[in-house]
């Protein structure tokens, strides 16, 4: 657990440089997103994590999630390229090409002013309000949060990104909340570098219930092309929902630009035989994805059923992951705040699978590639009626 002197925020933080990193490995790839740079960067370090189950089980009920960004355009600057529209345009989904990279990047802070449980001062903060149904029963929950890192030589220590704070319904103090995975997922590289890290936080969801949940200070480098968000995943039992099977999935899966395709697999899935229609959904976390920056996609495989890019009303085929966090279901939409369209390096979505689903399938199998926008992918989630129920 990090000390309070870590808790100073990003303007008089501890800082690392790329020469004092564990070399883990070596490699080179295009610079991540950059929109500048035609050079390729150097893979400096890096602690890829397999995608393996955090949670699973049967029962009546759903795993669902709430999620915001904790990086937004400066609105006091102007863009950077000045084809561009303002800041707060740019929030909206406005312009050709809004992204992190053509703006002066900040925290989001809708706490200012208020001191945290380690004496410091709250820098970032956003909110989402998780509105579990009447009669539910959390199941398990986990707090996910990530960033960039660093950019270019400039990289925070781990210490500095193992924790964050969280405040709680009814709650009016924040309480700290520690990375509890045994190494937290990075990548460093001479132009980039980014992580996710994540907590347990069953017995906390368990206890305050419903309301507004506020993650805080959670730490990136404050420069153009810089990101972060943080999201909440809750599997819930409730006697009025199907029978389902529920998994979640985390990890941390690198996709460099102009690389290959990469694939990996989603063990644990179970659908029902005996059913002519499978319904489910499946939802994911990914760092770095930029709005109208073409080119990224997602492909998902069940173990009997057809090959299927990812696309939705708020995806193209070839814009996966796009900085949005939405949820097409009117049920299981949810109040965030700050809420905006383009969350500049964030995605939190969810994606009806039901027609790419078969009987008998016992994992999902997803493919992902790029062209120059490079992506960090660290969570999937779903759940599989295991009856007829129309209900997803």
């Amino acid at each position: 657990m990090g000390s309070t002197a870590r808790r100073i925020g990003i303007s008089g933080a501890v800082l690392t440089t790329l020469a004092a990193q564990v070399l883990l490995g070596t490699g080179s790839a295009d610079a991540r997103g950059s929109g500048r740079a035609t050079h390729r960067a150097e893979t400096l370090a890096s602690n890829p994590l397999p995608f393996t189950t955090r949670f699973s089980g049967d029962f009546h009920g759903s795993i669902t999630r709430i999620s915001n960004t904790l990086m937004t355009c400066d609105e006091t600057k102007a863009p950077l390229d000045p084809a561009q529209p303002p800041c707060t345009e740019a929030r909206t989904g406005a312009g050709t090409r809004p992204i992190n990279n053509n703006y002066e990047m900040k925290y989001v802070n809708i706490d200012p002013g208020t001191i945290g449980p380690l004496g410091d001062p709250i820098y970032s903060a956003s909110s989402a309000d998780l509105g579990l149904i009447d009669g539910s029963t959390v199941k398990y929950a986990r707090l996910y949060w990530g960033g960039t890192r660093g950019i270019g030589d400039t990289v925070l220590p781990e210490s500095q990104i193992d924790e964050v704070y969280l405040k709680l319904p009814g709650d009016a103090t924040y309480t700290n909340i520690a990375n509890d995975q045994p190494s937290i997922g990075y990548i460093t590289t001479s132009e980039e570098s980014s992580y996710q890290a994540s907590a347990d936080i069953t017995e906390l969801v368990k206890a305050h219930g419903n309301g507004t949940y506020t993650v805080a200070n959670m730490d990136s480098v404050v420069k153009p092309h810089s990101w972060g968000g943080w999201t909440i995943v809750v599997a819930y039992e409730n006697p009025c929902k199907p029978l389902r099977h529920i998994n979640l999935w985390d990890g941390f899966q690198v996709e460099l630009p102009d690389s290959p395709e990469r694939a990996f697999k989603l063990d644990g899935l179970k659908t029902p035989t005996d059913l002519a229609k499978v319904s489910g959904k499946l939802g994911f976390v990914v760092y770095d994805g930029d709005l109208k920056w073409t080119g990224d996609t997602l492909k998902v495989k069940s173990t009997n059923g057809p090959e299927t890019p990812f696309s939705d009303p708020n995806h193209q085929p070839d814009d996966a992951f796009n900085s949005t966090i939405e949820e097409l279901t009117p049920a299981d939409q949810f109040v965030r705040t700050p809420y905006y369209r383009n969350n500049f390096g964030y995605d939190s979505n969810r994606w009806d699978i039901s027609n790419y689903l078969r009987p008998g399938d016992t994992d999902l199998t997803i493919k992902f590639d790029t062209d120059k926008d490079g992506y960090d992918l660290g969570v999937f989630y779903a759940y599989v009626n295991e009856d007829d129920s129309s209900d997803i």
